[in-house]
Protein backbone atom coordinates (compact mmCIF):
# COMPACT_ATOMS: atom_id res chain seq x y z
CA UNK A 1 0.00 0.00 0.00
CA UNK A 2 2.80 2.55 0.78
CA UNK A 3 4.13 2.09 -2.88
CA UNK A 4 1.06 2.98 -4.14
CA UNK A 5 0.61 6.90 -2.18
CA UNK A 6 2.75 8.16 -4.57
CA UNK A 7 1.95 7.00 -8.08
CA UNK A 8 -1.99 7.88 -6.82
CA UNK A 9 -1.01 11.66 -5.16
CA UNK A 10 0.91 11.83 -8.80
CA UNK A 11 -2.36 10.60 -11.04
CA UNK A 12 -4.27 13.10 -8.84
CA UNK A 13 -2.58 15.93 -9.54
CA UNK A 14 -2.37 14.71 -13.42
CA UNK A 15 -5.93 14.52 -13.29
CA UNK A 16 -6.09 17.92 -11.72
CA UNK A 17 -3.98 19.63 -14.39
CA UNK A 18 -6.62 17.38 -17.12
CA UNK A 19 -10.09 18.32 -15.35
CA UNK A 20 -9.19 22.16 -14.37
CA UNK A 21 -6.48 23.89 -16.15
CA UNK A 22 -7.09 26.96 -15.06
CA UNK A 23 -6.46 26.37 -11.06
CA UNK A 24 -3.56 24.01 -12.22
CA UNK A 25 -1.57 26.82 -14.35
CA UNK A 26 -2.25 29.39 -11.15
CA UNK A 27 -1.33 27.06 -8.89
CA UNK A 28 2.17 26.14 -10.81
CA UNK A 29 3.14 29.76 -11.51
CA UNK A 30 2.22 30.63 -7.61
CA UNK A 31 4.85 28.05 -6.52
CA UNK A 32 6.94 29.52 -9.03
CA UNK A 33 6.61 32.97 -8.44
CA UNK A 34 7.30 32.04 -4.73
CA UNK A 35 10.66 29.94 -5.72
CA UNK A 36 12.35 32.53 -8.28
CA UNK A 37 11.28 35.74 -5.91
CA UNK A 38 11.73 34.30 -2.88
CA UNK A 39 13.33 31.20 -2.54
CA UNK A 40 15.60 31.39 -5.22
CA UNK A 41 17.57 34.22 -4.11
CA UNK A 42 17.32 33.68 -0.12
CA UNK A 43 18.74 29.93 -0.48
CA UNK A 44 21.30 29.76 -3.13
CA UNK A 45 23.95 32.12 -1.55
CA UNK A 46 23.98 30.16 1.65
CA UNK A 47 23.83 27.17 -0.38
CA UNK A 48 27.23 27.84 -2.88
CA UNK A 49 28.97 29.50 0.16
CA UNK A 50 28.26 26.97 2.73
CA UNK A 51 28.89 24.30 0.59
CA UNK A 52 32.29 25.51 -0.17
CA UNK A 53 32.91 26.34 3.40
CA UNK A 54 32.58 22.88 4.16
CA UNK A 55 34.65 21.41 1.35
CA UNK A 56 37.22 24.11 2.65
CA UNK A 57 39.78 23.78 4.93
CA UNK A 58 38.55 26.55 7.08
CA UNK A 59 35.71 24.53 8.52
CA UNK A 60 38.53 21.90 10.27
CA UNK A 61 39.15 24.81 12.64
CA UNK A 62 35.37 25.74 13.20
CA UNK A 63 32.67 23.99 15.58
CA UNK A 64 30.68 22.06 12.90
CA UNK A 65 27.34 22.06 15.05
CA UNK A 66 27.15 26.27 14.87
CA UNK A 67 27.55 26.38 11.18
CA UNK A 68 24.64 23.83 10.88
CA UNK A 69 22.78 25.62 13.94
CA UNK A 70 23.21 29.35 11.64
CA UNK A 71 22.24 27.87 8.16
CA UNK A 72 19.31 25.80 9.34
CA UNK A 73 17.44 28.77 11.55
CA UNK A 74 18.39 31.95 9.65
CA UNK A 75 18.19 30.27 6.13
CA UNK A 76 15.10 28.22 6.40
CA UNK A 77 14.33 24.47 4.96
CA UNK A 78 16.28 22.71 3.67
CA UNK A 79 19.51 24.44 4.72
CA UNK A 80 19.83 23.00 8.18
CA UNK A 81 19.50 19.48 6.33
CA UNK A 82 21.59 19.97 3.34
CA UNK A 83 24.88 21.68 6.19
CA UNK A 84 24.47 18.48 8.22
CA UNK A 85 24.66 15.99 5.39
CA UNK A 86 27.31 18.12 4.07
CA UNK A 87 29.21 17.89 6.99
CA UNK A 88 28.90 13.81 8.08
CA UNK A 89 29.56 13.29 4.39
CA UNK A 90 32.92 15.50 4.67
CA UNK A 91 33.99 14.16 7.89
CA UNK A 92 33.33 16.77 9.95
CA UNK A 93 30.32 15.59 12.13
CA UNK A 94 29.54 11.94 13.34
CA UNK A 95 25.85 10.10 12.48
CA UNK A 96 24.77 10.70 16.24
CA UNK A 97 25.83 14.39 16.23
CA UNK A 98 24.29 14.96 13.07
CA UNK A 99 21.07 13.23 14.29
CA UNK A 100 20.63 14.87 17.09
CA UNK A 101 21.20 18.35 15.37
CA UNK A 102 18.56 17.35 12.33
CA UNK A 103 15.79 18.05 15.09
CA UNK A 104 17.45 21.63 16.43
CA UNK A 105 18.25 22.81 13.02
CA UNK A 106 15.09 22.08 10.60
CA UNK A 107 13.63 25.22 10.78
CA UNK A 108 11.94 28.02 8.88
CA UNK A 109 13.79 31.54 8.66
CA UNK A 110 13.46 34.04 10.97
CA UNK A 111 12.93 36.54 7.58
CA UNK A 112 9.71 34.25 6.69
CA UNK A 113 8.34 34.04 10.16
CA UNK A 114 8.44 37.90 11.03
CA UNK A 115 8.32 39.13 7.37
CA UNK A 116 5.65 37.08 5.61
CA UNK A 117 4.05 35.51 7.92
CA UNK A 118 3.75 37.78 11.25
CA UNK A 119 3.70 41.15 9.43
CA UNK A 120 2.37 40.44 6.03
CA UNK A 121 -0.31 37.65 6.63
CA UNK A 122 -1.35 38.09 10.36
CA UNK A 123 -0.46 42.05 10.56
CA UNK A 124 0.94 41.43 14.06
CA UNK A 125 3.63 43.48 15.48
CA UNK A 126 7.40 42.36 16.37
CA UNK A 127 6.39 42.61 19.66
CA UNK A 128 3.31 40.76 19.64
CA UNK A 129 5.06 37.99 17.27
CA UNK A 130 7.52 37.13 20.54
CA UNK A 131 5.74 34.88 22.66
CA UNK A 132 4.54 32.68 19.05
CA UNK A 133 7.83 32.64 17.88
CA UNK A 134 9.37 31.24 20.97
CA UNK A 135 6.47 28.85 20.59
CA UNK A 136 8.00 27.58 17.43
CA UNK A 137 11.33 28.25 18.41
CA UNK A 138 11.92 26.87 21.95
CA UNK A 139 10.65 22.80 21.40
CA UNK A 140 13.48 21.86 18.80
CA UNK A 141 15.84 23.45 21.77
CA UNK A 142 14.12 21.90 24.61
CA UNK A 143 13.99 18.56 23.17
CA UNK A 144 17.58 19.00 22.14
CA UNK A 145 19.65 20.06 25.01
CA UNK A 146 18.59 16.84 26.81
CA UNK A 147 20.55 14.78 24.62
CA UNK A 148 23.54 16.88 25.24
CA UNK A 149 23.57 16.71 28.59
CA UNK A 150 23.77 13.08 28.81
CA UNK A 151 27.01 12.47 27.08
CA UNK A 152 29.68 14.17 25.22
CA UNK A 153 29.48 14.96 21.93
CA UNK A 154 31.59 12.21 19.80
CA UNK A 155 34.51 13.66 18.08
CA UNK A 156 33.96 13.82 14.40
CA UNK A 157 36.91 12.45 11.58
CA UNK A 158 38.81 15.31 10.30
CA UNK A 159 39.18 14.95 6.15
CA UNK A 160 42.55 14.68 4.61
CA UNK A 161 44.53 17.09 3.81
CA UNK A 162 44.95 17.99 -0.03
CA UNK A 163 48.49 17.82 -1.95
CA UNK A 164 49.82 21.51 -1.68
CA UNK A 165 50.68 21.35 -5.30
CA UNK A 166 47.15 20.53 -6.30
CA UNK A 167 45.73 22.91 -3.57
CA UNK A 168 45.25 25.68 -5.67
CA UNK A 169 43.26 23.67 -8.09
CA UNK A 170 41.41 22.25 -5.84
CA UNK A 171 39.71 25.70 -3.99
CA UNK A 172 38.53 26.33 -7.75
CA UNK A 173 37.22 22.91 -8.36
CA UNK A 174 35.29 23.08 -4.95
CA UNK A 175 33.86 26.32 -5.21
CA UNK A 176 32.65 25.01 -8.92
CA UNK A 177 31.32 21.77 -7.33
CA UNK A 178 29.72 23.89 -4.16
CA UNK A 179 28.26 26.22 -7.04
CA UNK A 180 26.63 22.82 -9.12
CA UNK A 181 25.27 20.88 -6.11
CA UNK A 182 23.86 24.30 -5.27
CA UNK A 183 21.79 24.82 -9.16
CA UNK A 184 20.74 21.21 -8.85
CA UNK A 185 19.27 21.46 -4.86
CA UNK A 186 17.49 24.58 -6.14
CA UNK A 187 15.78 22.80 -9.17
CA UNK A 188 14.79 20.36 -7.33
CA UNK A 189 12.99 22.94 -4.73
CA UNK A 190 11.35 24.43 -7.28
CA UNK A 191 10.17 21.70 -8.74
CA UNK A 192 8.56 20.31 -5.66
CA UNK A 193 7.34 23.72 -4.79
CA UNK A 194 5.27 24.26 -7.68
CA UNK A 195 3.77 20.58 -7.65
CA UNK A 196 2.53 20.87 -3.91
CA UNK A 197 1.30 24.07 -4.51
CA UNK A 198 -0.41 22.92 -7.33
CA UNK A 199 -2.07 20.21 -4.76
CA UNK A 200 -2.69 23.35 -2.43
CA UNK A 201 -4.75 24.63 -5.29
CA UNK A 202 -7.14 21.18 -6.06
CA UNK A 203 -7.68 20.89 -2.47
CA UNK A 204 -8.49 24.38 -1.66
CA UNK A 205 -11.18 24.56 -4.82
CA UNK A 206 -12.43 21.11 -3.68
CA UNK A 207 -13.01 21.09 -0.20
CA UNK A 208 -15.57 23.89 1.27
CA UNK A 209 -15.30 23.05 4.82
CA UNK A 210 -13.24 26.34 5.98
CA UNK A 211 -11.21 24.10 8.85
CA UNK A 212 -10.30 21.19 6.09
CA UNK A 213 -9.78 23.86 3.09
CA UNK A 214 -7.31 25.44 5.52
CA UNK A 215 -5.60 22.08 6.66
CA UNK A 216 -4.95 20.08 4.35
CA UNK A 217 -3.08 23.03 2.00
CA UNK A 218 -0.74 23.63 4.94
CA UNK A 219 0.28 20.33 5.33
CA UNK A 220 0.95 20.15 2.09
CA UNK A 221 3.04 23.35 1.12
CA UNK A 222 3.87 26.07 4.27
CA UNK A 223 3.17 29.31 2.30
CA UNK A 224 -0.22 28.35 0.41
CA UNK A 225 -1.21 26.88 3.26
CA UNK A 226 -0.68 30.25 5.64
CA UNK A 227 -2.57 31.90 3.12
CA UNK A 228 -5.44 30.24 2.39
CA UNK A 229 -5.87 29.53 6.03
CA UNK A 230 -5.98 33.79 6.78
CA UNK A 231 -8.40 34.18 3.64
CA UNK A 232 -10.74 31.15 5.35
CA UNK A 233 -13.09 33.10 8.05
CA UNK A 234 -11.58 31.34 11.09
CA UNK A 235 -11.25 32.88 14.18
CA UNK A 236 -8.01 34.72 14.89
CA UNK A 237 -6.87 32.17 18.01
CA UNK A 238 -7.73 29.15 15.31
CA UNK A 239 -5.81 31.07 12.34
CA UNK A 240 -2.89 32.23 14.24
CA UNK A 241 -2.34 28.27 15.63
CA UNK A 242 -2.85 26.81 12.32
CA UNK A 243 -0.15 29.62 10.47
CA UNK A 244 2.24 28.66 13.29
CA UNK A 245 1.66 24.92 13.19
CA UNK A 246 2.39 25.24 9.30
CA UNK A 247 5.67 27.05 9.56
CA UNK A 248 7.06 24.60 12.44
CA UNK A 249 5.94 21.96 9.91
CA UNK A 250 7.05 22.51 7.00
CA UNK A 251 4.87 21.00 4.88
CA UNK A 252 5.26 17.84 3.01
CA UNK A 253 6.80 19.57 0.65
CA UNK A 254 9.39 21.15 3.14
CA UNK A 255 9.76 17.52 3.55
CA UNK A 256 10.56 16.39 0.35
CA UNK A 257 13.39 19.26 -0.08
CA UNK A 258 15.03 18.06 3.13
CA UNK A 259 14.66 14.25 2.10
CA UNK A 260 16.46 15.42 -1.32
CA UNK A 261 19.31 16.50 0.42
CA UNK A 262 19.87 13.65 2.95
CA UNK A 263 20.34 11.41 0.44
CA UNK A 264 23.38 9.25 0.72
CA UNK A 265 23.28 9.77 4.56
CA UNK A 266 22.23 7.55 7.41
CA UNK A 267 19.86 10.33 8.25
CA UNK A 268 15.74 9.56 7.77
CA UNK A 269 13.38 11.16 6.11
CA UNK A 270 10.55 9.39 8.21
CA UNK A 271 12.09 10.49 11.47
CA UNK A 272 12.19 14.15 10.32
CA UNK A 273 8.52 13.40 9.38
CA UNK A 274 7.86 12.34 12.99
CA UNK A 275 10.12 14.75 14.82
CA UNK A 276 8.22 17.82 12.72
CA UNK A 277 4.72 16.60 13.40
CA UNK A 278 5.40 16.57 17.44
CA UNK A 279 6.83 19.95 16.40
CA UNK A 280 3.77 21.63 15.03
CA UNK A 281 1.54 20.07 17.15
CA UNK A 282 3.43 21.47 20.66
CA UNK A 283 3.35 24.74 18.83
CA UNK A 284 -0.39 24.59 17.90
CA UNK A 285 -1.81 24.25 21.03
CA UNK A 286 0.95 26.85 22.56
CA UNK A 287 -0.05 29.58 19.99
CA UNK A 288 -3.60 28.81 20.58
CA UNK A 289 -2.93 29.11 24.45
CA UNK A 290 -0.79 32.29 24.12
CA UNK A 291 -2.99 34.03 21.35
CA UNK A 292 -5.77 36.46 22.66
CA UNK A 293 -9.18 35.36 22.40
Amino acid sequence: MKKLVFPLAVLLLFLFCILQPGKAVAGAAAGLSLWYCTVLPTLLPCMILSGYLISSSLICHLPPAPLALVTGWFCGYPMGAKTIADLWKSGHLTETDGKQLLRLCCMPSPMFLTGFLCMGMLRLSLFESLPFLAALYLPPVLCYLPTKLRGRTAAPLSPSPLPKETAPLQVFLNFEKAMMDGFLIMAKIGGYLMLFTMLSYFFRSWIKNPLFSSLIPGLLEMTSGIAFTVQSGLSRPMTTALCFAFAAFGGLSGLAQTVSVLKSTPFSGRTCLAWKLVQAALTFVAVLILCPK
